[in-house]
Protein backbone atom coordinates (compact mmCIF):
# COMPACT_ATOMS: atom_id res chain seq x y z
CA UNK A 1 0.00 0.00 0.00
CA UNK A 2 1.36 3.39 -0.96
CA UNK A 3 2.40 5.82 1.72
CA UNK A 4 0.66 9.19 1.50
CA UNK A 5 2.56 11.46 3.80
CA UNK A 6 2.31 9.33 6.93
CA UNK A 7 4.22 10.62 9.94
CA UNK A 8 7.49 8.93 10.84
CA UNK A 9 9.66 9.33 13.94
CA UNK A 10 13.21 7.99 13.87
CA UNK A 11 15.46 7.78 16.90
CA UNK A 12 19.09 8.70 16.46
CA UNK A 13 21.72 9.04 19.23
CA UNK A 14 20.40 11.50 21.79
CA UNK A 15 17.50 12.80 19.72
CA UNK A 16 14.64 11.99 17.36
CA UNK A 17 13.90 13.25 13.87
CA UNK A 18 10.48 13.48 12.27
CA UNK A 19 9.39 13.16 8.69
CA UNK A 20 6.70 12.12 6.25
CA UNK A 21 6.73 8.90 4.20
CA UNK A 22 5.52 8.89 0.61
CA UNK A 23 5.25 6.38 -2.20
CA UNK A 24 5.90 2.68 -2.56
CA UNK A 25 7.60 1.01 0.46
CA UNK A 26 9.28 -1.50 -1.88
CA UNK A 27 10.52 1.21 -4.25
CA UNK A 28 13.98 2.72 -4.55
CA UNK A 29 14.74 4.62 -1.32
CA UNK A 30 15.20 8.40 -1.35
CA UNK A 31 15.62 11.01 1.35
CA UNK A 32 13.97 14.37 0.61
CA UNK A 33 15.79 17.30 2.19
CA UNK A 34 14.12 20.68 2.67
CA UNK A 35 15.58 24.16 2.71
CA UNK A 36 16.64 26.52 5.47
CA UNK A 37 13.77 27.36 7.87
CA UNK A 38 11.43 25.02 5.92
CA UNK A 39 10.24 21.53 6.84
CA UNK A 40 9.15 18.19 5.35
CA UNK A 41 5.97 19.74 3.91
CA UNK A 42 8.24 21.32 1.29
CA UNK A 43 7.67 18.10 -0.71
CA UNK A 44 3.88 17.92 -0.38
CA UNK A 45 3.37 18.60 -4.09
CA UNK A 46 6.41 16.83 -5.56
CA UNK A 47 6.38 13.60 -3.54
CA UNK A 48 2.90 12.40 -4.64
CA UNK A 49 4.08 12.59 -8.26
CA UNK A 50 6.95 10.16 -7.54
CA UNK A 51 4.80 7.31 -6.27
CA UNK A 52 7.11 4.53 -7.50
CA UNK A 53 9.80 5.62 -5.04
CA UNK A 54 10.09 5.02 -1.31
CA UNK A 55 10.44 8.63 -0.13
CA UNK A 56 11.12 9.94 3.34
CA UNK A 57 10.85 13.72 3.61
CA UNK A 58 12.70 14.60 6.80
CA UNK A 59 12.57 17.59 9.10
CA UNK A 60 16.19 18.55 9.75
CA UNK A 61 17.17 18.94 13.40
CA UNK A 62 15.71 22.18 14.75
CA UNK A 63 13.11 22.32 11.97
CA UNK A 64 9.52 21.14 11.75
CA UNK A 65 8.70 18.43 14.27
CA UNK A 66 12.26 17.16 14.78
CA UNK A 67 14.04 17.69 18.08
CA UNK A 68 16.20 20.74 18.59
CA UNK A 69 19.89 20.38 19.37
CA UNK A 70 20.90 20.71 23.03
CA UNK A 71 21.66 24.21 24.35
CA UNK A 72 25.00 25.59 23.19
CA UNK A 73 25.19 23.46 20.03
CA UNK A 74 25.53 24.90 16.54
CA UNK A 75 23.65 23.84 13.41
CA UNK A 76 25.93 23.24 10.43
CA UNK A 77 26.04 20.95 7.39
CA UNK A 78 28.29 18.20 8.74
CA UNK A 79 25.95 17.69 11.68
CA UNK A 80 22.97 17.40 9.35
CA UNK A 81 24.87 14.90 7.19
CA UNK A 82 25.66 12.78 10.23
CA UNK A 83 21.97 12.76 11.13
CA UNK A 84 21.04 11.62 7.62
CA UNK A 85 23.47 8.71 7.79
CA UNK A 86 22.08 7.70 11.18
CA UNK A 87 18.59 7.71 9.66
CA UNK A 88 19.64 5.67 6.62
CA UNK A 89 21.33 3.13 8.89
CA UNK A 90 18.23 2.87 11.09
CA UNK A 91 16.14 2.20 7.99
CA UNK A 92 18.60 -0.36 6.62
CA UNK A 93 19.33 1.72 3.51
CA UNK A 94 22.84 0.83 2.39
CA UNK A 95 22.41 2.79 -0.82
CA UNK A 96 19.84 5.52 -1.43
CA UNK A 97 19.05 8.60 -3.47
CA UNK A 98 18.66 12.23 -2.46
CA UNK A 99 16.24 14.97 -3.49
CA UNK A 100 17.17 18.29 -1.93
CA UNK A 101 15.95 21.87 -2.12
CA UNK A 102 18.04 24.96 -1.31
CA UNK A 103 19.97 24.20 1.90
CA UNK A 104 18.88 20.58 1.51
CA UNK A 105 20.40 20.58 -1.98
CA UNK A 106 23.66 21.90 -0.59
CA UNK A 107 23.72 19.17 2.02
CA UNK A 108 22.79 16.53 -0.56
CA UNK A 109 25.65 17.52 -2.88
CA UNK A 110 28.11 17.47 0.02
CA UNK A 111 26.90 14.08 1.27
CA UNK A 112 27.18 12.61 -2.24
CA UNK A 113 30.85 13.56 -2.35
CA UNK A 114 31.67 12.39 1.16
CA UNK A 115 29.98 8.99 0.81
CA UNK A 116 29.74 8.29 -2.95
CA UNK A 117 29.39 4.55 -2.36
CA UNK A 118 26.07 5.11 -0.59
CA UNK A 119 24.35 7.54 -2.94
CA UNK A 120 22.59 6.32 -6.09
CA UNK A 121 21.20 9.49 -7.71
CA UNK A 122 20.80 13.11 -6.69
CA UNK A 123 18.24 15.76 -7.59
CA UNK A 124 19.08 19.32 -6.53
CA UNK A 125 16.39 22.01 -6.67
CA UNK A 126 17.76 25.56 -6.73
CA UNK A 127 20.72 24.96 -4.46
CA UNK A 128 24.14 23.32 -4.18
CA UNK A 129 27.10 23.20 -1.83
CA UNK A 130 28.90 26.54 -1.93
CA UNK A 131 31.78 28.51 -0.45
CA UNK A 132 31.57 32.01 1.04
CA UNK A 133 34.60 34.29 1.09
CA UNK A 134 38.20 33.65 2.05
CA UNK A 135 39.94 32.82 5.34
CA UNK A 136 39.33 36.24 6.88
CA UNK A 137 35.60 36.11 6.11
CA UNK A 138 35.44 32.56 7.50
CA UNK A 139 37.07 33.64 10.74
CA UNK A 140 34.66 36.55 11.06
CA UNK A 141 31.71 34.23 10.50
CA UNK A 142 32.99 31.79 13.13
CA UNK A 143 33.36 34.63 15.62
CA UNK A 144 29.84 35.86 14.87
CA UNK A 145 28.43 32.36 15.34
CA UNK A 146 30.03 32.16 18.78
CA UNK A 147 28.85 35.63 19.78
CA UNK A 148 25.29 34.78 18.74
CA UNK A 149 25.35 31.52 20.68
CA UNK A 150 26.51 33.29 23.83
CA UNK A 151 23.35 35.41 23.64
CA UNK A 152 21.03 32.64 22.46
CA UNK A 153 18.85 32.64 25.57
CA UNK A 154 17.68 36.15 24.76
CA UNK A 155 16.18 35.04 21.43
CA UNK A 156 12.42 34.45 21.36
CA UNK A 157 10.36 33.88 18.19
CA UNK A 158 7.52 36.27 17.33
CA UNK A 159 3.92 35.38 18.15
CA UNK A 160 1.15 35.65 15.54
CA UNK A 161 -2.60 35.58 16.08
CA UNK A 162 -3.10 32.62 13.72
CA UNK A 163 -1.41 30.49 11.06
CA UNK A 164 -2.81 32.59 8.23
CA UNK A 165 -0.98 35.59 9.64
CA UNK A 166 2.21 33.52 9.74
CA UNK A 167 1.76 32.47 6.12
CA UNK A 168 1.22 36.06 5.02
CA UNK A 169 4.38 37.09 6.86
CA UNK A 170 6.31 34.43 4.92
CA UNK A 171 5.08 35.87 1.63
CA UNK A 172 6.29 39.30 2.71
CA UNK A 173 9.77 38.03 3.56
CA UNK A 174 10.25 35.63 0.60
CA UNK A 175 9.10 35.04 -2.97
CA UNK A 176 6.68 32.29 -1.93
CA UNK A 177 3.03 32.36 -2.85
CA UNK A 178 0.44 32.14 -0.10
CA UNK A 179 -0.38 28.57 -1.19
CA UNK A 180 3.24 27.49 -0.74
CA UNK A 181 3.64 29.35 2.55
CA UNK A 182 0.53 27.71 3.99
CA UNK A 183 2.00 24.25 3.37
CA UNK A 184 5.15 25.07 5.34
CA UNK A 185 3.35 26.92 8.13
CA UNK A 186 0.97 23.98 8.63
CA UNK A 187 3.89 21.88 9.89
CA UNK A 188 6.10 24.67 11.15
CA UNK A 189 3.91 26.26 13.84
CA UNK A 190 3.06 25.56 17.47
CA UNK A 191 0.49 26.92 19.85
CA UNK A 192 1.64 29.38 22.54
CA UNK A 193 -0.06 31.84 24.82
CA UNK A 194 -1.53 34.58 22.68
CA UNK A 195 -1.50 32.68 19.38
CA UNK A 196 1.01 30.67 17.36
CA UNK A 197 4.74 30.83 16.73
CA UNK A 198 7.43 28.89 14.86
CA UNK A 199 8.56 25.41 15.86
CA UNK A 200 11.93 26.19 14.29
CA UNK A 201 14.83 26.61 16.72
CA UNK A 202 15.79 30.33 16.73
CA UNK A 203 19.45 29.26 16.59
CA UNK A 204 18.91 28.17 12.98
CA UNK A 205 19.19 31.85 12.07
CA UNK A 206 22.68 32.17 13.56
CA UNK A 207 25.75 32.37 11.33
CA UNK A 208 26.89 28.95 10.12
CA UNK A 209 30.36 28.11 11.47
CA UNK A 210 33.04 25.86 10.02
CA UNK A 211 32.14 26.12 6.34
CA UNK A 212 34.33 24.05 4.05
CA UNK A 213 36.78 25.64 1.62
CA UNK A 214 36.49 25.96 -2.14
CA UNK A 215 39.21 23.33 -2.61
CA UNK A 216 37.35 20.91 -0.36
CA UNK A 217 34.26 21.43 -2.50
CA UNK A 218 36.31 20.72 -5.63
CA UNK A 219 37.40 17.43 -4.09
CA UNK A 220 33.80 16.56 -3.16
CA UNK A 221 32.64 17.18 -6.71
CA UNK A 222 35.44 15.04 -8.11
CA UNK A 223 34.60 12.21 -5.70
CA UNK A 224 30.90 12.18 -6.58
CA UNK A 225 29.79 9.22 -8.69
CA UNK A 226 26.00 9.63 -8.50
CA UNK A 227 24.27 11.03 -11.60
CA UNK A 228 23.09 14.46 -10.47
CA UNK A 229 20.46 16.84 -11.82
CA UNK A 230 20.47 20.47 -10.72
CA UNK A 231 17.27 22.34 -11.52
CA UNK A 232 17.85 26.07 -11.19
CA UNK A 233 14.89 28.42 -10.82
CA UNK A 234 14.86 31.32 -13.26
CA UNK A 235 13.47 33.65 -10.58
CA UNK A 236 15.13 31.78 -7.73
CA UNK A 237 18.07 32.22 -5.36
CA UNK A 238 21.55 33.33 -6.37
CA UNK A 239 23.65 32.43 -3.30
CA UNK A 240 25.12 29.31 -4.93
CA UNK A 241 25.32 30.54 -8.52
CA UNK A 242 28.71 32.24 -8.25
CA UNK A 243 30.47 28.91 -7.83
CA UNK A 244 28.33 26.89 -10.21
CA UNK A 245 30.69 27.06 -13.17
CA UNK A 246 33.50 25.77 -10.96
CA UNK A 247 31.26 22.98 -9.64
CA UNK A 248 30.53 21.91 -13.21
CA UNK A 249 34.24 21.73 -14.03
CA UNK A 250 34.85 19.21 -11.25
CA UNK A 251 31.59 17.19 -11.21
CA UNK A 252 31.64 14.62 -14.01
CA UNK A 253 28.02 13.53 -13.58
CA UNK A 254 26.26 16.87 -13.18
CA UNK A 255 23.44 18.08 -15.44
CA UNK A 256 22.17 21.64 -15.01
CA UNK A 257 18.83 22.84 -16.33
CA UNK A 258 16.88 26.02 -15.71
CA UNK A 259 13.13 26.01 -15.17
CA UNK A 260 10.75 28.92 -14.95
CA UNK A 261 9.62 29.78 -11.45
CA UNK A 262 10.67 31.10 -8.04
CA UNK A 263 12.93 29.50 -5.44
CA UNK A 264 10.26 27.08 -4.11
CA UNK A 265 9.17 26.07 -7.60
CA UNK A 266 8.67 22.44 -6.52
CA UNK A 267 6.03 23.61 -4.00
CA UNK A 268 4.32 26.27 -6.10
CA UNK A 269 1.05 24.99 -7.66
CA UNK A 270 1.78 26.34 -11.13
CA UNK A 271 5.34 24.95 -11.32
CA UNK A 272 5.31 21.71 -9.30
CA UNK A 273 4.05 19.57 -12.18
CA UNK A 274 6.84 20.74 -14.46
CA UNK A 275 9.42 19.95 -11.79
CA UNK A 276 7.89 16.50 -11.25
CA UNK A 277 7.95 15.75 -14.98
CA UNK A 278 11.63 16.63 -15.23
CA UNK A 279 12.54 14.67 -12.09
CA UNK A 280 10.62 11.61 -13.31
CA UNK A 281 12.49 11.74 -16.60
CA UNK A 282 15.88 12.04 -14.90
CA UNK A 283 15.11 9.13 -12.56
CA UNK A 284 13.82 7.09 -15.53
CA UNK A 285 10.55 6.37 -13.77
CA UNK A 286 8.35 6.57 -16.84
CA UNK A 287 10.66 4.24 -18.77
CA UNK A 288 10.17 1.62 -16.08
CA UNK A 289 6.45 2.01 -15.56
CA UNK A 290 5.70 -1.09 -17.60
CA UNK A 291 8.64 -3.12 -16.33
CA UNK A 292 7.92 -6.08 -14.01
CA UNK A 293 11.16 -5.35 -12.17
CA UNK A 294 11.18 -2.19 -10.04
CA UNK A 295 14.32 -0.11 -10.01
CA UNK A 296 16.13 -0.40 -6.67
CA UNK A 297 18.56 2.51 -7.11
Amino acid sequence: MQQRGEERRIDIPGRSLSGRAWGEPAGAPYLCLHGWLDNANSFNRLAPALGELNLLALDFAGHGRSDHLPPGCHYFPLGYIQDLLFVADRLGWERFGLIGHSMGAGIASELAGLFPERISRVVLIDGMVHHEGGPAEGNQRNRLALEQMLKAEAKTPPVYPDTESMARRVTEATDQSLDAARELVARGHRQVEGGVTWRTDPRIRFATPLRISARQIDALMEATTAPTLLLTAAEGDRWYRGGLERRMQHHRYLQVEELAGPHHLHLEPEHAETVATRVRSFLELDQEADSPVRRQA
